[in-house]
């Protein structure tokens, strides 16, 4: 367990900087738990930051930087191009940080907020929500030795998110969850996409080779024709289905017919709700993060990996090893 931090999780001050889309969310969860005080928000639209703010009681700011000295734990949700230096200035502060995913826009800012955090002995969350899925969770519970990983995170167009490659936005989190899952060092790495409707890539099929010798298969599109969230995975003498949207774990023996299967509903969740409950318990210092720098840092190795491979235009193998500080 971290060091304790002095304050009682009713004591936590809260602020969120960024109130687009899901920063709009973060506040609401934010004010709605009672472990913490919303204190303040931040956007750079001052009639957004005014109306959040009346809404949940909440100081409404402009520049995030005014927000120093005033809270003590903090969601940034400004686009990740402005990750590492938001963030900074509130670890150098002092101040606890949940960054939404991916943890930065590179490897090297992402060890530079990791060393940061580590030198002020703050709490440094990164935004993988989906592990705060009870489906995933009962999933990970369940499987001890997987030989094959297949996640497929896919949906129509929105829109939104345009500037931001698919491996970013989406593929991500089931990168994550696969580490997670799977718990060994990727060796090797294929990877196809394309952009089709943004500058960036819309579709992106990837396969890590893991040092254990399981293999994934993960598959990532904004441009689909319906949307599906599964997690499928091999293991000696078992086969396991989640499906993350209709909340459901699927168990099938092998080499049995497949109606001979057993199915667990899992119930409804907020996974957010539940994610920032866990980032203030760990400011409290109740617990250690669920997802911490390292944990951001090794899924942005590997999206970076897959990216330039589909940069290459063609299928190739190369070698990323997980958790590699230098």
């Amino acid at each position: 367990m971290q060091e304790e931090t002095g304050l009682t999780t009713s004591e936590i001050r809260t602020g969120v900087i960024g109130l687009g889309y899901f920063g709009s969310f973060h506040a609401r969860q934010h004010a709605a738990n009672p472990k913490g005080r919303l204190a303040a928000v931040v956007d750079a639209d001052r009639a957004r930051a005014e109306a959040v703010g009346a809404q949940y009681g909440a100081v409404a700011l402009t520049d995030h930087r005014e927000l120093i000295g005033k809270i003590d734990a903090v969601s940034i949700t400004v686009p990740t191009s402005l990750h590492h230096a938001v963030a900074a200035d509130f670890i150098d502060a002092g101040v606890h940080v949940l960054i939404e995913k991916p943890i930065c826009d590179t490897a090297e800012s992402a060890r530079d907020l990791i060393a940061r955090a580590e030198a002020k002995g703050v709490v440094l969350q990164i935004g993988h929500i989906e592990r705060f899925s009870p489906v995933f969770g009962l999933l990970r519970e369940k499987v001890r030795t997987p030989l094959t990983v297949e996640c497929t995170r896919i949906g129509p167009w929105k829109g939104r998110a345009i500037d931001v490659d698919v491996v970013l936005d989406l593929m991500i989190h089931d990168i994550d969850l696969v580490l997670a899952l799977v718990r060994s060092e990727v060796v090797a790495v294929e990877a196809m996409g394309s952009p089709v409707l943004a500058p960036t890539n819309d579709f992106a099929l990837a396969q890590l080779r893991f040092a254990n010798g399981t293999v994934a298969h993960l598959s990532a599109s904004r441009i689909a024709d319906r949307s599906e969230r599964t997690i499928k995975v091999v293991e000696p003498g078992r086969y396991w289905s989640a499906d993350l949207a209709s909340r459901t774990v699927t168990s099938f023996p092998r080499g049995h017919a497949v109606l001979a299967h057993d199915e667990i509903a899992v119930p409804p969740s907020d996974n957010l709700a539940l994610e920032i409950d866990s980032f203030l318990d760990s400011v409290a210092g109740l617990r250690r993060p669920v997802v911490d720098g390292k944990a951001g840092l090794d899924a942005l190795l590997v999206a970076d990996m897959i990216i330039q491979h589909i940069g290459q235009g063609k299928l190739t193998a190369s070698s990323v090893l997980i958790g590699d500080s230098h």
